[in-house]
């Protein structure tokens, strides 16, 4: 047995191992090398010091990269050569390959041996990675000195618009000779974002109005053009009107004057209007569902893509109507594809001219085209728009018309479906203007929508007047598509109807009724 040897000595303090023990020297003088060995990063000689000669630079990682520019700076169109600098973790050179990219290839491109392009004005990171180790180097793209955008002009196709209409904003840019530059960015703005906006693409979108400036800016030069919105012109009045047919109910004999199904008039000669000698009377008795005159009163008129209907109406003051929030009906129009005795609700077209009161009565128009619903495209309700126009229009198949009510139901038999527009009260319950016990005069519109290229479009019209006020006004309604392109208005009932039973004896009368292509005096 023998003492540790200097040399293994050495071994021991280069390790960190305290020995202090005598052992075979062959046996010690292997472990103590086993024990340096495996501790040791590099490759190493027994005194301790690297030798880092060539045959181990493979086995080094890399841990850092720094990305270097010849010029950190360059014009459009120009190049400049990027390179790295690489050490491992010990701070040590290192060469490695590495993969080039540019955070923003519409500002600077780069290729795979690091030749950096400017493409356009901005900032771009020129980016060198190596096995998951990435550097970069900011690379500045200015314009060309040459080719400086030096002013810029806007133009607009139109100057003046209307609230929700759109026109076309574009930019020129020059350089300091008046020459026109091609290819420069625009970033647009609208001074006054509450009257106008503008897209990236320089479309300029009128909101309310108001006044404002669409600017362009190009390489910090602006220039802009002023818009004015102004507001939209109210829509143009019904054209003017021809009567189609009047009726003043001076005597019962109504059938003489056109009148058919129906015929039996109710006159009173103590309700009707200044300078009328009697109305017709519609009285309901507690219960019933018609008026005690009978069902439906019919009147053909000419074919027309339009209907107006005026006439004064006074309702009794214990006058409440159905109680519901639906009826009585009171007034109808349907079309050419009906028959002359269809009932009113099974048909292509029905329109509605009605009053519901609810503590005060409210303007309804409606309409119906059960006869339309598709059933055959699947399951219903089924929007069908912009699908085919073989489809209803009154909410089965689907509604264009936004802010309006629809539904779609099923009553056993037939799917019925209609869209309706409400007014605010105007029958008021107590005495004053637009008590409902005094006589009211109503009118109420309706134009056909048109039919461009086999579509329907929607620009129907809708208006409802309570004594010469305006108080109902659409101008967006599809009425038909384009699977009834000659559909229109032929024939107008009178058919009071409270589908649940009248609540009380009350009783509606009317007077001097007239029926036109459009508004009359």
């Amino acid at each position: 047995m023998e003492a540790f040897s200097p040399q293994l000595k050495l071994v021991a303090r280069l390790t960190g191992v305290s020995v202090n023990r005598t052992t075979m020297s062959g046996v010690a003088v292997a472990f103590a090398l086993i024990g340096f060995l495996s501790c040791s990063e590099a490759s190493t000689g027994l005194d301790g010091l690297g030798t880092d000669d060539l045959s181990a630079d493979a086995n080094r990682v890399v841990a850092s990269i720094q990305v270097h520019l010849v010029s950190s700076s360059v014009q459009v169109g120009q190049t400049t050569q990027a390179s790295v600098t690489m050490k491992d973790r010990r701070g040590r050179a290192i060469s490695r390959p590495v993969t080039w990219r540019s955070s923003d290839t519409t500002i600077a491109t780069i290729s795979a041996s690091g030749l950096a392009t400017a493409i356009k004005v901005g900032t771009a990171a020129i980016i060198a990675s190596s096995g998951g180790v990435t550097g970069s180097a900011q690379l500045s793209v200015t314009s060309s000195t040459a080719t400086a955008v030096a002013t810029v002009t806007v133009s607009l196709a139109s100057s003046t618009l209307n609230p929700g209409q759109t026109t076309q904003a574009t930019a020129t840019t020059r350089d300091a000779n008046g020459n026109v530059l091609t290819g420069r960015e625009i970033a647009w703005s609208s001074s006054n974002t509450s009257a106008a906006t503008v897209s990236t693409a320089g479309l300029v979108t009128a909101v309310a109005s108001g006044n404002a400036n669409i600017v362009a800016t190009s390489e910090g030069k602006n220039g802009s053009a002023p818009l004015t919105v102004q507001a939209a012109p109210p829509p143009p009045p019904p054209p003017a009107g021809t009567l189609l047919f009047q009726e003043n109910f001076e005597d019962a004999n109504i059938a003489s004057r056109g009148w058919y199904d129906n015929t039996r008039a109710v006159l009173s000669t103590t309700e009707h209007i200044a300078g009328s000698n009697s109305s017709s009377q519609y009285r309901f008795l507690a219960g019933a569902s018609t008026p005690t005159s009978g069902g439906s009163q019919r009147h053909k008129f000419t074919p027309s893509n339009s209907f107006y209907l005026s006439y004064y109406v006074k309702y009794s003051t214990n006058w409440v109507g159905s109680g519901q929030a639906y009826h009585p009906h009171e007034f109808y129009a349907m079309s050419t594809l009906d028959g002359d005795y269809d009932g009113p609700s099974e048909n292509f077209l029905t329109i509605y001219v009605e009053e519901n009161y609810q503590n005060g009565g409210r303007p309804r128009l409606a309409m119906q085209d059960n006869k339309s619903v598709n059933t055959s495209n699947g399951p219903l309700p089924n929007n069908l728009v912009g699908v085919t126009e073989n489809r209803s229009t009154g909410g089965c198949n689907g509604v264009v018309e936004s802010n309006i009510f629809s539904e779609c139901y099923n009553t056993g038999s037939s799917w019925y479906n209609d869209k309706q527009l409400t007014g605010p009260v105007v029958f008021k319950p107590v005495a004053g203007d637009g008590y409902k016990s005094n006589w009211n005069f109503v009118e109420a519109y309706f134009q056909l929508n048109t039919i461009v290229n086999g579509i329907g479009k929607a620009d129907g019209v809708i208006q409802y007047w309570f004594n010469g006020t305006l108080i109902i006004d659409r101008h967006d309604i599809l009425f038909r598509t384009g699977a009834h392109p000659t559909l229109q208005f032929s024939q107008f009932l009178i058919a009071p109807y409270i589908g649940d039973g009248s609540p009380v004896d009350q009783s509606m009368f009317i007077d001097n009724l007239r029926v036109a292509t459009g508004r009359i005096p």
